[in-house]
């Protein structure tokens, strides 16, 4: 599965989901780096757990939606192809 960022368009990339998957936020430290200033340094982490693709907010100050329900904080959520997700005003989607 890939990931996306979508906006804003200075942070457009797009890239696979390793098998150990990625972390997502403002550290240099992370896979897909957001300036999104509403963005927490380690924001959130998408990973494989049984062979299903999860999503979990790692404790962020603003929060993780994924289409448009908050997932909550420590809370591993299944991700799908085709969803949207939303820290601050950056908007990332999986694809196949």
């Amino acid at each position: 599965m890939k990931i996306s960022v979508l906006y804003p368009e200075t942070d457009r990339c797009e890239m696979q989901i390793p098998p150990n998957g990625i972390l997502i936020g403002r550290s240099p430290a992370c896979n897909i780096r957001l300036t999104d200033e509403f963005a927490s340094a380690k924001h959130c982490k998408i990973f494989y757990k049984n062979e299903t693709l999860i999503i979990e907010d790692l404790g962020s100050t603003n929060g993780t939606t994924l289409d448009g329900t908050e997932i909550g904080i420590s809370n591993p959520t299944p991700i799908n192809p085709g969803q949207n997700i939303q820290i601050g005003i950056s908007v990332l989607k999986m694809t196949q």
